[in-house]
């Protein structure tokens, strides 16, 4: 049996949590004892010692070690074993620091050197877990931590823990020494022990008070007070904590230390900032006022940087404590594997070797029964015989998934009470638990990954495993499905563990010559079971636990109603949306795209109809499609089918997805807890998982597909559905466009431009060799124009890119464009044919295709052909009608037109008077738009009189007068009128009506008139010029005169300074006259009143500038406005007595004014 092969009775009691300090001497000797000190333990206790030994008699703030590691790693038994040995205030204390010591390898001298100088150190341990003695809502207080210190600390001393008012009561009793009489005092009056009197001192208060009056000497009420007011006036701070342990250890034996021993105090700050500075400031103060006799030694799952780097604040700088806490021991699982080993599955001699021979019976066949996929390959079995016999009944594995574990549910708290503090049952318990489970089996037995859970029951929470109980009442406890439950539920929260089926069955291999093949099978039997029950749900091929509260959500789901289309809409989005993802191919041939229409289950599901049809038969469907069905069809619809094999288990994941996706924004728009709201988010993560499962499988289905294609199933596999339907289009197209391979060579779209703008013969080689292609383009116009039908650029793209021909626009269009090259046919908008260049825009932009015919090029006789020509030469004498081509003639002749009208719509932007003559021209020429271009050769000898007479008439004398002198003598003549219109009345000489006559005349590119009108010109021009000339000198002569008389005053000659600004008005008189020729403004300038008013101006001006005392030597005339004098009672005249009466008035006041000698301003 497997419990005769460990050398330790695998029942004997190990003790795996910490638990208050009141074990037995000889429970403590068996404990340390069985410790075990790893290689990575014992380099950690080395640094440990070092400094605490090293610091001994001497003042230190480096009082704190930080032991961290996850569960399993053996954190806080060490912690539990140090506060052991380091604690030598038990009789048998220097015992059990000895037994210690001898489990140091010898070769370690320092470290037992180190240790037996910490032993000598008198010191006391106060050993509790944080969370443990934490009053239940004392985590919410920002001094919780100063709290349980203190009450440990109080516990300690024999203080009473729970009320710190009455502790401190107790310690100042003590410190008068009175603590023990009045405890006397206490009994005597209430009958009880003061240790339980405290326990309900309110009751008792009567007997307290008489006790403190008797040992104080007061009275009672005074006593009764006190009492009263210790209740009211308590509080507690850092420093008086720190000062009280400071008190305490004074009055022990030098160098004495006191150790607190805090477990998991990493999880009980979590990220609540004020726990952190809260443990930080207790740390400095104890440090700074106890000088390192004072140490706090904690355990934490976080290392002690990580636990600072999580604390969201930054009003706080906890860098602190990362100094104060210098000594930190990291543990690891390792740790923890080995310890286990040694302590727990440690084998007797003989033992071991049989195992290390059974391993070579069955190492070949353990390989195939454990093993996991490549997610979970940091998941081991056994590498080696040793390692078998070393960890046997259980497998390598185990140890790591357990761990991983754990850590999963205590994150999702899914541990009770106290329990959550996930250090707190060791691993060494739970593997105990196991060992002893399976102790009664016979060797060859492996201990099974479900058994972990019971090891762990007691302390998950009772909710979370209320289906497992339920499996258990209605499958049996024993039963497989209860197994699997119980492993989904640990592996639940493990990401990195994918619980499909192969995986499970690893995890229930019992022993080492399992049937795996049949282990599976009953395996997946079970799982169906609990899937039917909704204990578990299948995500893809992963399968997973439900909690009472998944599984209500899960039921809530089975009960959506969907219909057959909300499934079939899922699968389409899938197929053509995700994994096909286009709506054509590249035809290999020629290099070009084709459309295909989308069907899936014979329903059209995207775009429209096309010549290539899609036609996907998925597992909705397919067990009503027979082989013989498929290819009737596939000849009947000539579709391409693409059969996907029946797969149940396919269409029921499907149909759970589409009810998935339809519940959750459902549930959504209700009033939800936040369990239920986070519980719906995984929801949605998971179904977004059976997506992506899904969507595997029906990849891996279109990899085993059968396609069927014109009554056959084409030889086509791939495992990459878009390559597969690529392949399976490529070898359709030839059978669906049998004319296809009438293009004999690729087109590209820039070719158009190449075949447009090269040589016939370089292009084509001969004029009328038309290709295959271009044959069947132009019969098909050919029969087009016998029933009178236009065809358009864009009906031909139309009719050649479907059945049969299955022909690509730029080939099409390439034809198009050799066809007219081969003068084939013609490409017209509205009759007119268009050039190369606008034949290559057009076919280069399809805007316009719809309106550009294409028609074949008629049959033209040769002496049509000379006839156009000389009548085109004789009109358009600047063309070059050299060409043979009826098309080359028309185009050139349509250039030629489009120059002259041109030229003529130029002429109209002159103001000229005979400017109708332009539009005449121009509606006359207009008779050439009537020559049809099919009819061009026929017709343009109906408009030759029509033609010719116009440019006899009107063309060549206008052309003529505009392209010669005769306009340049017109417009001459029209500038010399304008610039001299005044001038002109001047010049009596009757010449001067050949201008103006030359001005009116309605057709002056006509006869000789602009002859005549030019050598009236000159005549004028000759009298004019003389005449200007001397008017200007008369003019300057009377305006010198003018400044001379000015300067030669007597006034004048006193102005003082610059004299210039007098004369300057005449002199600016003078350059208008020189830069004018106009006879009537020189002459106003300078007549008398224009003087006088200058003259008058200039006295003025001297005036102004001469000194004071000469500007009364100069005599001035009294002025009078001719406004003052106006008979002021008239506003109107209306008959002649008032104007007379007016005018006599007004005379009899201008000449009393001038007699007084005043002059009258008018």
């Amino acid at each position: 049996m497997i419990k005769d092969i460990f050398k330790k009775d695998i029942k004997r009691t190990i003790e795996g949590v910490i638990k208050a300090d009141n074990l037995s001497d000889e429970a403590i000797f068996q404990e340390v004892d069985e410790y075990v000190i790893t290689n990575d333990l014992s380099k950690k206790l080395d640094e440990f010692f070092e400094i605490y030994s090293s610091t001994i008699g001497k003042p230190t703030e480096s009082i704190g070690v930080w032991i961290s590691g996850f569960f399993g790693s053996g954190k806080s038994h060490l912690l539990k074993i140090l506060s052991y040995i380091l604690s030598n205030q038990r009789i048998h204390s220097d015992l059990i620091g000895e037994l210690f010591i001898q489990k140091i390898g010898q070769e370690d001298f320092e470290l037992k050197n180190n240790i037996q100088k910490a032993l000598k150190v008198p010191a006391h341990s106060i050993l509790f877990n944080i969370d443990q003695k934490a009053e239940n809502n004392g985590k919410n207080s920002d001094d919780a931590i100063l709290t349980v210190f203190m009450k440990v600390f109080n516990e300690m001393r024999g203080y009473y823990p729970k009320f710190g008012y009455i502790a401190k009561f107790e310690s100042d009793l003590d410190k008068q020494g009175l603590f023990e009489d009045f405890k006397s005092k206490f009994k005597a009056h209430s009958g009880e022990n003061w240790e339980t009197g405290r326990e309900t001192i309110h009751l008792e208060i009567d007997s307290v008070a008489q006790a403190l009056s008797e040992v104080k000497g007061i009275s009672i009420e005074s006593a009764s007070d006190t009492i009263d007011k210790y209740e009211e006036n308590y509080s507690l701070s850092i420093e008086e904590f720190a000062n009280e342990v400071k008190e305490y250890i004074s009055k022990q034996e030098p160098n004495y230390r006191l150790i607190f021993c805090v477990d998991e105090v990493g999880q009980f700050i979590g990220d609540n900032t004020k726990l952190m500075l809260n443990l930080q400031t207790i740390v400095e103060t104890l440090a700074t006022v106890c000088k390192g006799q004072a140490w706090v030694v904690v355990t934490s799952q976080s290392a002690v940087s990580d636990l600072v780097a999580n604390q969201k604040s930054t009003e706080f700088d906890f860098s602190k404590i990362m100094g104060r806490f210098k000594v930190k021991l990291n543990l690891t699982s390792q740790n923890a594997n080995e310890v286990i080993q040694k302590r727990l599955l440690d084998k007797k001699e003989d033992s071991y070797t049989d195992l290390v021979s059974l391993f070579g019976k069955v190492q070949n066949s353990l390989k195939s029964i454990i093993h996991f996929s490549d997610r979970e390959k940091r998941y081991k079995s056994y590498s080696t015989s040793d390692e078998f016999a070393t960890i046997y009944p259980f497998v390598p594995y185990q140890m790591d998934l357990f761990q991983s574990c754990i850590m999963g549910l205590s994150r999702n708290n899914s541990f009770q009470g106290k329990h959550q503090s996930i250090g707190e049952r060791s691993m060494l318990d739970v593997v105990q638990n196991v060992t002893i489970k399976v102790s009664e089996d016979s060797i060859g037995t492996i201990a099974t990954f479900d058994r972990f859970f019971d090891g762990l029951s007691s302390t998950i929470r009772g909710e979370l495993q209320a289906q497992i109980n339920q499996a258990i009442n209605s499958l049996g406890v024993n039963s497989l499905e209860v197994k699997i439950l119980k492993i989904l539920f640990m592996v639940k929260y493990v990401k990195e563990f994918n619980p499909n089926i192969d995986n499970i069955t690893t995890l229930l291999v019992n022993s080492v010559d399992c049937d795996i093949s049949d282990l599976k099978k009953q395996v997946t039997q079970s799982l169906t079971i609990l899937i039917e029950n909704v204990f578990i749900q299948k995500i893809g091929d992963i399968y997973e636990y439900l909690t009472d509260v998944e599984k209500d959500i899960e039921n809530e789901i089975k009960a959506i109603s969907i219909e057959q289309r909300e499934v079939t809409a899922e699968l389409i989005k899938w197929v053509y949306d995700d994994i096909l993802r286009t709506n054509k191919v590249r035809y290999e041939f020629n290099k070009q795209d084709y459309i295909f229409a989308r069907k899936m289950d014979d329903v059209l599901v995207k775009g429209k109809d096309e010549d290539i049809v899609l036609n996907i038969i998925t597992p909705l469907v397919s067990d009503d499609y027979k082989e013989e069905r498929l290819l009737a069809k596939s000849i009947g619809d000539r579709d391409i089918i693409v059969y996907l094999e029946p797969n149940f288990t396919f269409i029921k994941d499907l149909e759970l997805f589409t009810k998935t996706q339809k519940f959750i924004p459902q549930k959504q728009n209700g009033n939800l807890t936040d369990t239920e709201r986070a519980l719906l988010m995984n929801k949605a993560s998971d179904n977004n998982k059976r997506r992506d499962k899904l969507l595997d499988s029906l990849k891996e289905m279109f990899s085993n597909a059968k396609i069927y294609f014109n009554g056959s199933i084409l030889d086509i596999k791939s495992s990459d559905p878009k390559l597969l339907i690529d392949k399976a289009i490529n070898t359709a197209i030839p059978v669906i466009y049998p004319n296809i391979t009438m293009l004999n060579k690729i087109y590209n779209e820039t070719d158009i431009k190449t075949i447009l703008m090269q040589s016939d013969d370089l292009l084509t080689g001969s004029d009328d060799a038309l290709n295959e292609a271009e044959n069947e383009i132009f019969n098909f116009l050919k029969r087009q124009k016998a029933t009178h039908q236009n065809v358009t650029v864009s009906k031909l793209l139309e009719q050649y890119s479907i059945k049969p021909y299955g022909w690509y626009q730029s080939a099409i269009l390439c034809l198009i464009a050799s066809m007219f090259m081969k003068k084939r046919v013609d490409l017209k908008r509205s009759s007119n044919p268009l050039t190369k260049q606008e034949i290559l825009a057009i076919l280069s932009n399809n805007r316009e295709q719809s309106n550009i015919i294409v028609s074949v090029v008629g049959k033209i006789e040769p002496e049509d052909i000379k006839i156009a020509k000389k009548i085109l030469k004789e009109f358009f004498p600047n063309g070059n009608f050299t060409s043979t081509s009826a098309r080359e003639i028309i185009e050139l002749a349509n250039k030629e037109y489009d120059k002259t009208l041109s030229k003529l719509n130029s002429f109209m932007h002159h103001s000229y008077t005979f400017k109708d003559s332009f539009k005449q021209a121009i509606d006359g020429i207009k008779v050439y738009e009537k020559l049809d271009y099919d009819n061009f050769f026929s017709d343009i000898k109906k408009y030759e009189d029509d033609l010719l007479d116009l440019k006899d008439a009107l063309l060549d004398p206008l052309f003529e007068f505009m392209e010669g002198d005769k306009k340049k003598i017109y417009d001459e003549i029209s500038s010399f009128i304008s610039m001299n219109k005044d001038n002109l009345y001047h010049i009596k000489d009757t010449k001067i009506n050949d201008l103006y006559a030359l001005m009116d005349d309605k057709t002056p590119f006509k006869g000789n008139i602009v002859q005549t009108a030019k050598s009236s010109l000159k005549s004028i021009q000759e009298q004019l010029v003389p005449m200007i000339e001397n008017v200007k000198n008369e003019a300057l002569a009377k305006v010198d005169e003018l400044i001379k008389k000015i300067q030669s005053l007597e006034s004048f000659a006193k102005i003082q300074g610059d004299k210039s600004s007098v004369i300057r008005p005449l002199q600016i008189i003078q350059t208008n006259i020189q830069n004018s020729n106009n006879i009537d403004f020189i002459n106003q300038r300078v007549n008398s009143e224009s003087l006088e008013k200058e003259f008058d101006a200039a006295n003025e001006k001297i005036l102004e500038l001469l000194p004071i005392d000469e500007k009364d030597k100069v005599p001035q005339k009294i002025r009078t406005k001719f406004e003052k004098i106006k008979p002021k009672n008239k506003y109107t005249l209306e008959t002649e007595s008032d104007v007379e009466e007016f005018i006599n008035e007004l005379k009899s006041k201008m000449i009393e004014e001038i007699n007084c000698g005043r002059e009258i301003i008018l």
